[in-house]
């Protein structure tokens, strides 16, 4: 009895089972797809991060600590700034350090100066202004970026 039962009940019911049981197996395989791709894409982005940081490090490598645009702006553009300062403040000051020679060996001594002797000229305009702006920049700017430095390679990790 129960066969016959089982027997109608397949024969009113399959139809709806099967197509239940494939739209089941189709969802099954449109999300094992969808992941296998989200893995794909994750990798193939980790491997690109991966590969631009190794091109970086060859840059780095390459380069050094002295790289052309260090140089640019140092030779280029802190050098005169700085020179310029030292002029002024040399000259301003009563007392400067100078190189004297003791029986060919060379040894740095104070001398008296007279202020202002040197007649160091003011930079005109406005570049007088980006000058102590350069200064102040490299008092402030320089070691907010010195201690800023342990704090992002702590975040990054290395």
């Amino acid at each position: 009895m129960w066969t016959v039962a089982m027997g109608v009940a397949k024969w009113l019911f399959g139809s709806v089972f099967e197509y239940l049981n494939k739209k089941v197996d189709a969802d099954a395989r449109v999300t094992i797809s969808s992941n296998e791709r989200d893995t794909a894409v994750v990798g193939t982005v980790e491997s690109s991060i991966q590969n631009a940081d190794n091109l970086n490090a060859q840059i780095r490598l390459k380069e050094g600590k002295w790289s052309p645009w260090v140089l640019v702006t140092i030779i280029g553009f802190m050098a005169p700034i700085a020179w310029h300062t030292w002029q002024v403040v040399l000259d301003s000051s009563r007392w400067i350090p100078v190189v004297r020679e003791w029986y060919g060996i060379p040894y740095v001594t104070v001398v008296e100066h007279t202020v202002g002797s040197w007649g160091v000229a003011r930079l005109p305009g406005l570049f007088e202004t980006t000058e102590h702006a350069v200064i102040q920049s490299l008092f402030i700017g320089a070691g907010a970026a010195v201690g800023a430095i342990p704090i992002l390679r702590a975040l990054r990790g290395k």
